[in-house]
């Protein structure tokens, strides 16, 4: 007994996966595609009570392969096609197919050929030319074999979107490892230029100054008995600062080494950022007098504290000090200055120097940073000063800024939070 004699009698189908007891889900939608009205009542019938992985399913009716064109390229939501293949002409079902294949290409519908003439659309021929899923002849499907056919059909195509999911996600990963892959080849990439340029700023300028040492020092070797002692103390003193100078760029270079390597250690405490650039001032006045430069200190802020690392501040402070002595020229001042407000500390140091060109400005705390200005009394400058000051100051969640135009000077203020903050 064939489907289309089973009007009297309704066979009940029970999956054998449990449904789940989750909210109602929305049905598997099944497009039915066949000129025959009673094929269509027929199908429902059959399959009404049908059941798979807690879905039922929910019908869709074209009457031709053009209507069913229609109907596809308006839902994306359709998994699966009983198919007639004689419609408006003799192989309109696989036409259709055609469609859904090739100009659609959706390979994941399920498509179940079913024929009430076979002879048009010859089983061995279709499925070997035509990527159908199933193949039924209407004379000898019953109802039973139209049931197995859609859930063995319904479970390819949820294992199909089960395998697709994996793919797509291992897609995504491999996508998101890619990318970062590219991230880390710049970083190395930039990492790898920073490398080559340390090398060679590091052999410039140690280069230059073991020079001047050992110069002298051969001088003093060869020529001890005919120098006066005036002299060995002038070329000790070139030798000494030649040593200042390297022991400078170390120590710089092994600050950046331990801020970039995230082993700088930050101690937060109280006190006063008044004393503090007092003493800093107090330090480096001989260094100011020797260059015939006056340090003009005055503090608003004597009694007003800071929370921040103390000789890490200090180290900022003694920098910018440092290059506002440096810059400016012989004979002039520069101003140093504290003062409070209710949440933050504040200290200014202001130079007589030639100050800062728009450009300078935008490339002030990058590492290496060649600026136009120059040093006004032959003083040397790696480029690393305000690159430091700009990590430490970070670090302790204060803030550093430059206020400074062409011919004019410049003006360097940082400022760290107080206690009450």
């Amino acid at each position: 007994m064939n489907l289309l004699d089973q009007t009297d009698e309704k066979l009940t189908f029970l999956e054998d996966e449990p449904e789940r007891s989750t909210e109602e889900r929305l049905p598997w939608r099944m497009l039915i595609v066949d000129d025959e009205p009673e094929v269509h009542e027929v199908t429902r019938y059959a399959l009404g009570d049908f059941r798979f992985d807690g879905r039922g399913l929910e019908f869709v009716h074209a009457y031709s392969a053009g209507e069913a064109r229609e109907l596809l390229a308006a839902s994306d939501n359709i998994v699966i096609i009983l198919l007639d293949v004689v419609m408006e002409t003799d192989d309109a079902g696989l036409d259709l197919v055609e469609f859904v294949r090739n100009t659609m290409d959706n390979q994941f519908m399920r498509i179940i050929l079913r024929t009430g003439q076979p002879g048009q659309a010859p089983e061995k021929e279709v499925i070997s030319a035509y990527h159908i899923n199933d193949y039924k002849n209407k004379a000898e499907l019953t109802e039973l074999k139209l049931y197995t056919s859609v859930l063995s059909s319904l479970r390819s195509w949820s294992d199909m979107m089960t395998i697709e999911s994996f793919r797509s996600s291992l897609e995504a990963k491999v996508d998101e490892r890619t990318a970062e892959l590219r991230l880390k080849n710049v970083q190395l990439t930039e990492l790898n230029r920073e490398k080559n340029e340390f090398l060679g700023i590091a052999a410039h300028d140690l280069k230059n100054p073991l020079s001047v040492i050992q110069g002298f020092a051969d001088m003093i070797a060869t020529e001890r008995e005919s120098l006066s002692p005036e002299a060995v103390s002038e070329f000790a003193e070139v030798i000494s600062g030649s040593t200042r100078r390297m022991f400078d760029l170390i120590k710089n270079l092994l600050d950046v080494n331990t801020i970039e390597s995230g082993k700088l250690t930050v101690i937060h405490n109280e006190f006063r950022l008044g004393s503090l650039v007092e003493e800093v001032v107090e330090d480096f006045r001989r260094t100011a007098s020797a260059k015939g430069i006056v340090l003009e200190y005055s503090n608003g802020g004597m009694a007003a504290r800071v929370t921040a690392d103390r000789d890490l501040t200090r180290q900022i402070v003694e920098n910018l000090v440092s290059n506002a002595i440096k810059y400016s020229p012989p004979g002039r001042c520069v101003e140093i200055a504290v003062r409070t407000e209710k949440t933050m500390g504040y200290c200014r140091v202001t130079d007589s120097g030639p100050g800062l060109s728009d450009d300078d400005k935008k490339r002030l705390y990058r590492k290496f940073a060649r600026l136009s200005a120059r040093p006004t009394g032959d003083e040397h400058s790696n480029g690393l000063g305000l690159f430091i000051v700009k990590k430490l100051i970070d670090r302790m969640h204060g803030r550093v800024w430059c206020e400074s135009e062409t011919g004019h000077g410049a003006t360097f203020s940082i400022g760290l939070p107080s206690p009450d903050n």
